[in-house]
């Protein structure tokens, strides 16, 4: 896959990701790197023309010896043209973040809304005390679940739009393997390897039951229905 060559020191880049995928943590393990300058999502709240001026503050100018990039939902890109052009115009290599176990996925979003609340942070740092465990209404389940499911798959039609390879990133590797991801991902950017530890923790439990105090009720309450295939997961592991 072409994404797996090692490009030169100045590569661009670009994180795609639909949100409690993993970007925080990826976008924190890279700015520790000498070589890499990582913005976070910089679009956010900004019409088409300041996100073009933005995007060029970001990649216009001389080139770096650096690899300059940031992050992005596609919810915060009103012009979606404006962001393929991008990619194409400064040949960004792309990741895209993913996380296949849609029910978690959803649970995720919904204890990021409580920690949000609690704390006025969105992710969880070393140290803090997670935000799960508590029960789940079903309307609120159902509709992170739909939330989740149609970003995923704008994310997905935007890719193959772009034609581009992405360099997927999985969110079950990070959990089982954190140091081989970062370390893929200086081979992309054509960086010195160096040890990177990033400060963002998981904020949900993995065992579903710990997750959220009512599962079996909801598991009970979707059967038989659009969701019920979601429950149907190892209930430790990705």
């Amino acid at each position: 896959m072409p994404w797996l060559r090692r490009k030169s020191v100045g590569t661009r880049f670009l994180i795609l990701f639909p949100g409690r995928t993993g970007s925080s943590w990826l976008v924190d393990g890279l700015s520790r790197h000498p070589r890499i300058r990582v913005e976070g999502e910089i679009l956010v709240g900004l019409s088409s023309a300041k996100q073009r001026s933005e995007l060029g503050r970001l990649y216009g100018g001389r080139p770096s010896r650096s690899a300059v990039g940031f992050k992005t939902k596609l919810k915060d890109v009103p012009d979606l043209d404006v962001l393929k052009a991008c990619i194409q115009d400064h040949d960004l290599a792309v990741f895209r973040m993913r996380r296949r176990d849609l029910l978690r996925l959803a649970i995720s979003r919904i204890n990021a809304r409580r920690l949000h609340a609690e704390t006025g942070r969105w992710n969880r740092r070393s140290g803090d005390r997670p935000v799960s465990g508590a029960d789940v209404a079903v309307d609120e389940l159902v509709d992170a679940l739909a939330c989740s499911r149609d970003d995923v798959q704008r994310l997905d039609d935007f890719v193959a739009a772009a034609g581009v390879v992405p360099c997927e990133i999985e969110y079950a590797d990070i959990l089982s393997e954190p140091a081989k991801v970062l370390a893929r991902v200086q081979d992309v950017l054509g960086v010195p390897h160096r040890q990177l530890v990033s400060s963002v923790a998981k904020n949900t439990s993995q065992d579903l039951a710990a997750a959220v105090g009512n599962i079996e009720a909801l598991r009970g309450e979707l059967a038989g229905g659009e969701w019920a295939s979601v429950f149907e997961v190892d209930p430790l592991s990705e």
